[in-house]
């Protein structure tokens, strides 16, 4: 991913996002008026966003921010502080994938204007209808480390040793990774879940467990080590 946007970049945005503006190489700030459709539902919103071709939690995506506080205030109209709840990272950023799909929505040789249609849109689209239905309008992954499992629930073909250990790094940088390392190395249904909770992980996150043991028996097949 390179660190700056292109003029033609730019330029292609612009074309369909013309508020959006260029405040850095790698900066694009603005207002972008969504006008976006999923499972037949029509949705028209504006956000305040930021986008930064560097991004702290990837090296494929860019970074999407939300800026004007649209994403604090729907949090405090269901009354919960937690902002991971909404997809947002502790620094600001907005996860607007499982990393295991970044290849899917954003291949080798994307541009800015893939990142917005792709990632950026489906995102605020998301966000928008959280804000009128408290709920996501598609099928919702938990925030971090617990949501990469969950995929591998849902996801039964075989893994390659590239796809795997492509995502090995984000959970390793979990707090309690010593946890998440017991797990893959052995599973255990009756362990504590990896949220926390103190509750039996297959009790607690049933999906994440269920994921976990299909991401361990994918490591064994390829002889992947977890250390």
């Amino acid at each position: 991913m390179l660190a700056v946007f292109s003029d033609e970049e730019i330029s292609a945005v612009k074309t369909r996002y013309p508020e959006l503006e260029r405040t850095g190489p790698g900066t694009v700030e603005g207002c972008l008026n969504m006008d976006a459709v999923y499972d037949g539902q029509p949705l028209t919103d504006s956000f305040q966003i930021r986008i930064t071709a560097t991004n702290p939690h990837s090296e494929r995506v860019p970074a999407l921010y939300e800026i004007a506080g649209r994403t604090k205030s729907i949090a405090d109209k269901y009354g919960f502080s937690d902002l991971r709840t909404l997809h947002r990272n502790m620094d600001g950023t907005a996860c607007v994938c499982v990393k295991q799909v970044e290849g899917q929505k954003f291949p080798s040789g994307s541009d800015l204007f893939v990142f917005i249609e792709e990632l950026a849109v489906p995102y605020l689209y998301g966000l928008s209808y959280y804000e009128h239905h408290q709920r996501w309008p598609w099928s919702d992954y938990s925030h971090g480390s617990i949501g990469l499992l969950e995929f591998y629930a849902e996801d039964v073909t075989p893994q390659t040793a590239e796809s795997i250990t492509e995502i090995l790094p984000s959970i390793r940088k979990e707090p309690n990774w010593k946890e998440y390392h017991k797990q893959l190395r052995k599973p255990s249904a009756e362990r504590s879940c990896l949220c926390g909770s103190r509750k039996a992980f297959r009790k607690c996150h049933k999906k994440a467990w269920q994921g976990l043991t299909q991401l361990h028996n994918e490591m064994s097949r390829l002889g992947l080590d977890v250390s």
